[in-house]
């Protein structure tokens, strides 16, 4: 059977809750799952109309995992919580510098991230995007 977050997901806009210095015009992001390794490929606009698009890769076994290089010393650490809800925290010499949500709805149809951290100006943000799935399975 096919895990609830495989495939990919367009932001709702109307639905969501944007930081003020975190705006975008649109988002999209696409789960790949095998076992605990987590692959979410993020693509959208920002506000300036550029196109922006990475990759992270975690693994959801509860341990602490280098961000390097595009982090130096930080460290993930991402857990499973039940099916349908995967959450992550990064940590800055053992102070947490960011976390986030992710968790589908019980109906497949929607995947809210509610992420909060210390973004790489050094302020603050918390958000809450609400996706809806474009492809891929549903549980």
């Amino acid at each position: 059977m096919m895990d609830p977050f495989s495939g990919t997901w367009i932001a709702n806009l109307e639905k969501s809750h944007r930081h003020v210095n975190h705006q975008f015009k649109s988002a999209a992001m696409r789960f790949a799952v095998a076992g605990d390794r987590v692959s979410i490929t993020h693509s959208g606009v920002n506000m300036s109309g550029k196109q922006e698009t990475g990759t992270t890769e975690v693994q959801a076994d509860g341990h602490e995992h280098a961000v390097s290089p595009q982090a130096p010393g930080v460290v993930v650490v991402t857990t499973w919580v039940g099916t349908h809800r995967l959450q992550s925290q990064a940590r800055k010499d053992g102070v947490v510098v960011g976390q986030g949500t992710y968790e589908v709805s019980p109906d497949g149809a929607t995947l809210t991230a509610t992420v909060s951290g210390t973004d790489a100006s050094g302020n603050e943000f918390d958000q809450v995007i609400v996706f809806d799935r474009e492809s891929g399975p549903t549980p």
